[in-house]
């Protein structure tokens, strides 16, 4: 009878291990043999926690979903104003591995699969609705301090937000050159620079950690 408390530490192996293989390899080597090498446990402890492959794969999705939902609700609640949380936003989307979460090569991953797969629909399409109403609500937040001015309505620009920043991790894993870290950060600041009439520090955030830790 496995200890008691392993059950968390067992699954939280297999799950980031298929975060990684996903990042890393891609859907082809996502086979139980491989999640054994690389979570470090025996395939055999794999199928005892989890019923099959298809339920590690939902499970490591799902926690990952939440993982990023969980930091974009940190960055609401740490930073004071909402040119802050902006920035905060912007560092998130284009540095995700600097809050511990996965690269641009993982989500990609995961949208190859969105038009053939409906619980990984619904776990993205829960995802980027949580980003964009959290980008609505920081604009119209700071519309009504005046940090901003803008005719464009919130919603249009949380949209527009999150279609350039998600469009980013296709352009960077494509051609990682014409499209680094810094770029696609200054490609988004031109984006909300433009829309809502106001300037932000082109600098990253030197902490992280004080941003959504």
């Amino acid at each position: 009878m496995p200890k008691l408390g392993m059950e968390v530490i067992r699954r939280r192996q297999v799950i980031d291990a298929v975060v990684s293989i996903l990042a890393n390899q891609g859907w082809r080597d996502l086979t139980i043999r491989e999640l054994s090498d690389v979570a470090g446990v025996s395939a055999g402890v794999i199928t005892h926690y989890f019923a099959n492959k298809r339920a590690i794969i939902i499970d490591a999705i799902s926690d990952t979903s939440s993982k990023f939902a969980r930091t974009i609700n940190k960055i609401e609640r740490r930073n004071s104003t909402s040119k802050q949380r902006l920035q905060a936003l912007v560092e998130l989307m284009t540095r995700p591995e600097a809050f511990e979460l996965p690269g641009a090569s993982f989500w990609i991953a995961l949208y190859g699969r969105l038009p053939f797969d409906q619980i990984i629909q619904a776990e993205l399409q829960r995802l980027q609705r949580w980003l964009t109403e959290s980008v609505e609500s920081i604009v119209s937040q700071g519309l009504h301090a005046g940090d901003f001015s803008t005719d464009i309505p919130a919603g249009r620009i949380a949209a527009s937000f999150v279609t350039m920043a998600l469009g980013g991790f296709m352009v960077a894993s494509a051609a990682p050159s014409d499209a680094d870290t810094a770029q696609r950060r200054d490609m988004l600041l031109d984006l909300l620079e433009a829309q809502l009439r106001t300037s932000f520090s082109r600098a990253p955030l030197a902490d992280i950690r004080g941003a959504a830790s």
